[in-house]
């Protein structure tokens, strides 16, 4: 990594934190239905052979006004999808990849209770045909989620479907190919309980960011996100979230899944 990629990412991260540390010095207001959160996490995926591979995030997540602060691993399983059924005459298949994976969320409340939870994700991705090279990524997945608030409460039971659309946008053309420099990742998310838990309902989340590609193993990317979210399901309590988010990845995987050496493959591959 170039010593100016790491100064900018250095500087971004010690901005964040000090946002985050003036955050915690203020007193809950009353009205808390309009929020600021910073999310930092970091991202690594590792191949284990030519159709598995083992990705995940460690992350910090905080609020302002201070409620709360928030601590995960997430881990996942990605199995590619390389061959469609024969009965469907299609040089790639149509879903492009299984994922299995858990999470555990501990939540340090600064006026309530704790939480803890535990979470199993099963999920597969697939693209959505291109509009003028603008890839778009649909990864649709069911969550089982296991919730216990350290206030002497029974564990929470509650699943959901998530529907994410994501795609990357060119800073400024290539030619041929996207090997490196910047881009604009954007996505937005819709989410529906099968059963809604007792916190920490979302609804939608809109994200459009910035990002760099530094090379083949390093990428950051900062979004600037708007979450709806309800945070218990015994009234209609609502919240707006403004969301600053930054990603950090490294990935050990280089060689494509197809050999195919294009602009459009290039730009696939940018989006999570």
């Amino acid at each position: 990594m170039s010593r100016e990629f790491v100064s900018r990412i250095i500087i971004i991260v010690t901005t964040l934190l000090i946002v985050s540390k003036i955050n915690a010095q203020e007193e809950l207001p009353e009205d808390a239905s309009v929020n600021s959160q910073i999310w930092l996490d970091y991202n690594a995926k590792y191949r284990l052979n030519d159709r598995k591979s083992i990705s995940g995030f460690a992350g910090y997540r905080s609020i302002s006004p201070h409620i709360f602060d928030k601590f995960m691993i997430v881990p996942t399983m990605d199995i590619l999808h390389l061959k469609s059924p024969k009965f469907i005459k299609r040089e790639k298949p149509l879903i492009s990849s299984f994922h299995l994976g858990t999470g555990l969320f501990y939540t340090n409340n600064l006026n309530e209770a704790n939480n803890f939870e535990f979470r199993l994700v099963q999920g597969l991705k697939f693209f959505l045909p291109s509009i003028d090279l603008i890839p778009l990524k649909t990864y649709i997945r069911l969550e089982e989620r296991f919730q216990k608030t350290f206030d002497d409460s029974s564990w929470n039971v509650s699943g959901r479907f998530r529907f994410k659309v994501s795609t990357v946008l060119e800073w400024k053309k290539h030619l041929l190919s996207f090997n490196q420099g910047m881009y604009i990742p954007m996505s937005i998310e819709f989410f529906y309980n099968l059963k809604e838990a007792d916190r920490y309902n979302d609804v939608i989340r809109i994200s459009p960011g910035l990002g760099y590609k530094l090379n083949d193993d390093w990428k950051a990317e900062f979004y600037v996100s708007y979450h709806l979210s309800n945070n218990t399901s015994q009234d209609d309590e609502s919240t707006n979230d403004f969301v600053f988010r930054l990603r950090i990845f490294k990935s050990s995987i280089s060689k494509k899944p197809f050999k195919i050496d294009s602009k459009e493959e290039d730009l696939k591959e940018l989006i999570e």
